[in-house]
């Protein structure tokens, strides 16, 4: 009867040992599958760090190629910086200079209506209307071509500097018999202005190019008579020579 409860007393000891290694074995599995997993998303993680590592020396080898062009455009910029101011002081003067010079030597014209602007790199002479010309007119008289005078003296002070006249209008309609239109009007009073400065005051003709733009510059509204008035104009645009600098500056 002993041996009989030994062996019973045995089996469960070996039971219950059975049961605890194998609820020991389950946890150690559980253990294993999250470290494996864990190595896994790891390896993921490592995996997407090397390839944002690859993205960015990418990027960096990018921005360098960017930068030395940068550098390089800066560099090319300067140069043709450079050149553009000597062929400024080539020729001996500035816009800023002549611009100094026209509001000193052309007080009178200026308290007349006359207006000088510096406008990208170049000078912007304005003339209204009521200093040269009566309404619907391309007919300069005796005392218009009189006020031109000390402007077309200072011109040529200047024989390096390109002279661009241009013919503005408003936008009311004109058809006469001698101009068919504002555009008409417009060009004929800068041809006007131009052969004045040649004839009269012998400012060179190869300097001199006149056109018109009718009532397509405004620079006031045509819808009142203020803004009529300020559109109907002549501009005389001063320039550096634009061939030589347009060859320096695309060298």
């Amino acid at each position: 009867m002993l041996i009989v409860m030994a062996i019973v007393f045995a089996s469960c000891v070996s039971s219950k040992k059975y049961k605890s290694a194998q609820q020991e074995s389950q946890k150690l599995q559980t253990e294993l599958s999250t470290c494996d997993n864990n190595l896994k998303s790891a390896d993921a993680k490592v995996a997407d760090l090397n390839n944002q590592v690859t993205t960015l020396k990418n990027q960096n080898a990018t921005l360098s190629v960017d930068a030395k062009k940068y550098q390089e455009m800066k560099a090319d910029a300067a140069m043709k910086e450079a050149r553009l101011n000597a062929a400024l002081a080539e020729q001996g003067t500035s816009m800023k200079e002549i611009q100094d010079r026209l509001v000193k030597g052309l007080s009178q014209l200026m308290d007349s209506g006359m207006d000088v602007t510096y406008k990208e790199g170049l000078l912007h002479i304005t003339l209204p209307e009521k200093m040269l010309f009566p309404v619907g007119s391309a007919t300069l008289s005796k005392s218009s071509k009189d006020a031109l005078s000390p402007l077309a003296s200072i011109l040529n002070e200047y024989p390096k500097v390109q002279i661009y006249v241009v013919g503005h209008t408003d936008a009311q309609k004109i058809h006469t018999a001698r101009f068919e239109d504002n555009w008409t009007l417009s060009t004929e009073r800068a041809n006007s202005i131009v052969r004045v400065l040649r004839d009269k005051y012998s400012v060179d003709p190869t300097r001199l190019l006149s056109a018109g733009r009718g009532k397509y510059m405004p620079v006031g509204s045509n819808d009142t008579k203020e803004g009529r008035t300020l559109n109907r104009r002549i501009e005389i645009i001063l320039n550096p020579n634009l061939i030589k600098l347009y060859e320096l500056m695309n060298q």
